[in-house]
C-alpha cells in the first residue's frame, strides 16, 4: 500500500493564501491525518478514501487557529499522512506560513518582499513619546536606510533633507525583522541638534518604503492591537471621548426606609475621531474588528478592552473626510483612575 499527499506546496504563504484543499492519494482503507503548527499537532482525523483519494479541507482555518492559540504571528507548517497498513508516512514540511487576513493578487513571497506587515503606508505620531514599531519579512540580506526631513527651528518654510547611508541589514536570514520609527529613533540616527525640528522620514528597506510625519497635537487616546498579519501595532487616536454610564438598581422599601440592592453600573466610552483620510480610517477599521484590543492606561500599561458598537463608514472620496464613532469599555469591567 502507499500513500501520498498530492497537493504541492510553495516554502512560503500568507495564511489567507493556503491550499483550500489537500488532496492525499491512498489504497488504503483508512488514512490518519495530522497536522502540525511549529511541531505542535493542532488536527487530527482519520479519512476514509473514496476512489483512493481523501481531502483534507479548510487548512487555513486550522493553522490559523493554531497560530492564535500559540501567540504565533509566523510558523512552520508540516502535514503528515499515513494509511493502514502503510510502512512510510506521506510528509509536507519546512512551510513557511505568516498570518493574514486577506489574500493578495501579488502571491505571498512577492507581497513579502514587497510590504512591510502592516497595512497601512504611513503614520502620524505624537513628537512626545510617540512610536510605532514596522514588522517585515526578510529572506535575504537587504539594504536599509533613511531619509530624514527638517527644519531649523528659526525657520518655518524651509524643509531640508537628511539622508541616513545605507546598511546592510543585520537580521538573521528567513527571519522576522523589526523597525523603530519614533521620534526618538530618528534623532538617534539621524540629527540630533537641538534647534532642528523633524518633520517626518521615509523609511526604506529594501523594496519596502514606510512614511512617518510627526504632530505636536496629543493624542487623545492610545490602543494597541492585532492587525491583520498578526502583529502588534500602535494606534493613536485623535479625536473626543464621552463617557456614559448606566446604573441599574433596585428598590425595596422595608417599614418607612427606603434601600436598593442588586446595584450594576455600566460605563461606556464613546469615541468619535478627528477627520481622517480614506487610509487612515481603513487602518483604524481593521483595529476595531480586530480579534484582540488594548488601551493605554499608563506609561507602559496596557488593559485590554471590548470595542461594542461600530459606526465606520469609508469613502475615497476627495471632497470629504471620514469620520468614524465607535463605542468600547474595560474587559474586566473595573474603570482605571488616570
Amino acid at each position: 500500500m502507499a500513500t501520498n499527499i498530492t497537493t504541492s506546496f510553495n516554502d512560503i504563504y500568507l495564511s489567507a493564501h493556503l491550499p483550500e484543499k489537500v488532496f492525499i492519494g491512498s489504497s488504503a482503507s483508512q488514512v490518519e491525518v495530522k497536522v502540525f503548527v511549529d511541531g505542535d499537532e493542532v488536527f487530527k482525523s482519520t479519512f476514509y478514501p473514496y476512489n483512493q483519494v481523501c481531502c483534507l479541507r479548510d487548512l487555513r482555518s486550522i493553522v490559523e487557529q493554531g497560530l492564535y492559540d500559540e501567540g504565533l504571528d509566523i510558523c512552520t507548517l508540516s502535514i503528515e499522512a499515513k494509511g493502514v497498513g502503510d510502512s512510510t508516512t506521506s510528509v509536507i514540511d519546512d512551510v513557511r506560513v505568516i498570518y493574514s487576513s486577506f489574500r493578495t493578487k501579488e502571491g505571498s513571497a512577492a507581497y513579502l518582499r514587497n510590504h512591510f506587515l502592516i497595512t497601512r503606508k504611513s503614520a502620524l505620531l505624537p513628537r512626545d513619546g510617540g512610536n510605532l514599531t514596522v514588522y517585515n519579512y526578510q529572506e535575504s540580506q537587504e539594504f536599509c536606510h533613511l531619509n530624514i526631513y527638517y527644519r531649523f527651528t528659526n525657520e518655518k518654510d524651509i524643509a531640508r533633507e537628511f539622508i541616513y547611508p545605507n546598511q546592510v541589514s543585520g537580521h538573521d536570514l528567513d527571519s522576522m525583522s523589526l523597525s523603530y520609527t519614533g521620534l526618538s529613533y530618528f534623532v538617534k540616527n539621524g540629527i540630533g541638534r537641538n534647534d532642528v525640528v523633524i518633520l517626518g522620514a521615509e523609511y526604506y528597506y529594501g523594496p519596502r518604503q514606510f512614511n512617518v510625519y510627526f504632530t505636536d497635537e496629543k493624542p487623545s487616546d492610545v490602543f494597541q492591537f492585532y492587525n491583520a498579519f498578526g502583529m502588534i501595532e500602535t494606534m493613536y487616536l485623535f479625536g473626543a471621548t464621552s463617557i456614559k454610564t448606566e446604573v441599574d438598581r433596585s428598590e425595596a422599601i422595608c417599614g418607612n426606609t427606603t434601600q436598593f440592592y442588586d446595584e450594576s453600573i455600566k460605563v461606556k466610552h464613546e469615541v468619535e475621531t478627528a477627520p481622517l483620510t480614506y487610509e487612515e480610517a481603513k487602518s483604524m477599521t481593521e483595529m476595531l474588528t480586530s480579534k484582540y484590543v488594548t488601551r493605554r492606561v499608563g506609561n507602559s500599561t496596557f488593559e485590554k478592552v471590548l470595542i461594542t458598537d461600530i459606526t465606520s463608514e469609508v469613502t475615497d472620496s476627495n471632497k470629504e473626510l471620514t469620520k468614524i464613532k465607535f463605542s468600547w469599555k474595560y474587559a474586566e469591567g473595573t474603570e482605571w483612575n488616570e
